[in-house]
């Protein structure tokens, strides 16, 4: 068979992928070879983004907020999802149980980095104004 004729298995668009990855690459690159000018740079990126689009999330979560609500009022929210009610929870208990243990995984995987290291980079200002020795007392189990 001719490589011309064979049919392409993958579903990876490589220009955009490997356009994708140079970027990717290269923001990465900048801020490990200039972490000053890049943390400078993102700040100002960030600030910028909250002055001038905040209003388009707000925006964004609202048009969400009233299209579910709309779909759930209306007639479309009311579309049978299985012949009988039995039929739809026995087939989406387990759907629901996966979902279940996934949002406590991300729960506990994202709070157990984001809680200690918020603690560390900003002390409760009482444990500030504590002699060092009634601290170490206090931890003490």
């Amino acid at each position: 068979m001719i490589q011309s004729q064979r049919k392409s298995t993958s579903q990876i668009n490589k220009a955009v992928f490997f356009t994708s990855a140079l970027l990717i690459f290269l923001l990465v690159a900048f801020a490990a070879v200039f972490p000053d000018v890049a943390d400078k740079n993102f700040k100002l990126l960030q600030q910028q983004i909250f002055t001038n689009a905040s209003w388009f999330y707000i925006l964004a979560v609202a048009l969400i907020l009233l299209s579910v609500t709309f779909l759930g009022l209306s007639r479309y929210g009311d579309i049978k999802l299985a012949r009988t009610m039995r039929s739809l929870i026995s087939a989406t208990t387990p759907g629901l149980r996966c979902f279940f243990r996934q949002g406590w995984g991300i729960g506990l995987m994202f709070f157990g980095v984001a809680e200690p290291v918020m603690h560390y980079l900003s002390p409760p200002v009482l444990a500030l104004q504590k002699p060092l020795r009634q601290l170490r007392k206090q931890m003490r189990l």
